[in-house]
């Protein structure tokens, strides 16, 4: 009885092995169906060399790489009359990869007609309605809808019915600058749009199509705003840690891709969102952001305006500078101004997009214009950010006799910190510039006086200490 038992469980052990082999072969063998665009525009040259050969050669490449397990389909359209928004034909029916056949399919093919997307993307739906397992479907196009139909419905009816597909876009070639009928595709398949402008470019995005679906996958959804208006914006998705980004889409200001929503593998990414239309291309970065498994995290980026206001003041009383607001980290100007000294310019006020920013504020009044930095400031849409800066300053006041005739002396005053010369003036005769006056920073400084006239004396130099709201008054006397 108890070898019966044995034996059971050692009969249930290799039952549940190979039945658990079978799942991992199934889970690897992908089903990829490509629609191949054919009509007339692929005749037309990208880097020196006709699109349709560049794609032949890329799909035949591709085909090659393929793992021999994978079920392997091809539809093409407009390669066989010239105004038929029906010429659409499967070259190959979903089924093993024979790479010999399907390269002999593509070599046949001769672009001659329309761009019939929808009705396309209809006519694959239609070939795989009855396969169980997931299939990825990859739309290689050169251009828009030529003909009726919306695809971009037709796939999300689809997947609301059920069909188990992702389906990717590669646009080739395409000049347009409105691509939300294919980027709407993409969405609605759970896949990506990727452009391709040549060889290599068609190459690297063909690879990444026929990468499976991330297991447990999950979704990321990013509505861009301005005004309470949808935004065109382009948004790149980086792995944490990553310089390269993972995965690239576009809002445009239609609510068919706006929200846009990606599909990504449970984990930690940051995602970086730059405005298209909008001056400068303002950016907003969404850091740490964690996609769960078999959910969505929603965010929503908005580029309404916010207010920076910079206070400017000299031991406490508003003081005038110079206001400039830079991109964080750069030199790029994004606005700025001059304080003044009245309340109504001081702060010095400023509605920009949101970011994160530089403050660099310059005094226009005292000796050196010095300068102050502050980084890395964070503006939220619709949000007041209020700054201030009080400069510490003393005077400074250097006069020059001989016996009691004034003297007229040419003044350089360096910083003792520094070694550079950050002011400098002349006494004149007179009592109104005898002695002169300097508003400085507190510190330590050096001050050198060279006589014009009467001419003959010698020069003379003396160091003086500042402090903050004190007069040092230094004659020199010949």
């Amino acid at each position: 009885m108890r070898s019966f038992f044995l034996i059971s469980l050692v009969l249930l052990s290799w039952t549940g092995a190979f039945a658990q082999a079978g799942e991992q072969k199934t889970a690897t063998a992908q089903n990829i169906l490509f629609i191949l665009d054919a009509s007339g525009s692929m005749w037309q040259k990208s880097d020196n060399e006709f699109r349709m050969a560049i794609a032949r050669s890329v799909l035949k490449n591709l085909l090659g790489k393929l793992p021999a397990t994978t079920r392997t389909g091809l539809v093409a359209y407009g390669h066989r009359q010239k105004e038929d928004c029906n010429d659409i034909e499967t070259l190959a029916p979903l089924g093993p990869l024979d790479k010999v056949a399907l390269s002999a399919k593509l070599d046949g093919i001769n672009p001659a007609g329309k761009t019939p997307i929808a009705l396309s993307i209809n006519h694959a739906l239609a070939l795989i309605r009855t396969e169980t397992a997931p299939v990825t479907i990859i739309l290689v196009s050169d251009g828009l809808e030529t003909c009726e139909g919306n695809a971009c419905d037709l796939v999300k009816q689809a997947k609301a019915q059920g069909v188990k597909i992702t389906l990717h876009v590669v646009g080739f070639g395409i000049v347009e600058k409105d691509l939300s009928a294919l980027e709407c595709i993409a969405q609605a398949g759970g896949g990506q749009y990727f452009p391709a402008n040549n060889a290599g470019e068609l190459a690297e995005a063909l690879d990444q199509t026929v990468v499976p679906p991330p297991a447990g996958g999950g979704y990321l959804s990013v509505k861009v705003t301005r005004e309470g208006k949808l935004l065109d914006a382009t948004v790149k998705v980086f792995k944490k840690g990553e310089k390269k980004p993972l995965s690239s889409a576009r809002t445009y200001e239609g609510k068919a891709t706006n929200p846009r929503v990606l599909t990504l593998a449970p984990g930690t990414y940051d995602v970086e969102v730059m405005s298209v239309a909008m001056d400068g291309k303002p950016t907003q970065w969404l850091k740490d952001l964690v996609v769960p498994s078999n959910d969505t995290l929603v965010h929503a980026v908005d580029f309404s305006q916010g207010v920076m206001k910079i206070l400017v003041t000299e031991n406490g009383i508003l003081s005038d500078a110079t206001v400039t607001i830079l991109k964080t980290g750069t030199q790029e100007r994004v606005a700025g101004g001059r304080s003044y000294t009245r309340p109504e310019t001081n702060p010095a006020t400023y509605r920009i997009v949101p970011g994160t920013f530089d403050v660099e504020i310059a005094s226009v009044k005292i000796e050196g214009r010095p300068l102050v930095r502050i980084e890395n400031q964070v503006l939220a849409s619709g949000a007041t950010l209020s700054l201030a800066h009080d400069y510490a300053t003393g005077e400074l006041k250097i006069g020059a006799f001989q016996g009691q005739d004034f003297v007229d002396a040419a003044i350089t005053i360096y910083s003792k910190k520094t070694g550079k010369s950050i002011a400098g003036g002349r006494t004149y005769m007179s009592a109104s510039t005898n002695p002169n006056t300097f508003l400085l920073e507190p510190g330590d400084y050096r001050v050198d006086l060279n006589p014009v006239k009467p001419k003959g004396l010698a020069k003379k130099s003396f160091e003086v200490t500042v402090k903050a709201k004190e007069t040092v008054e230094r004659t020199t006397t010949w």
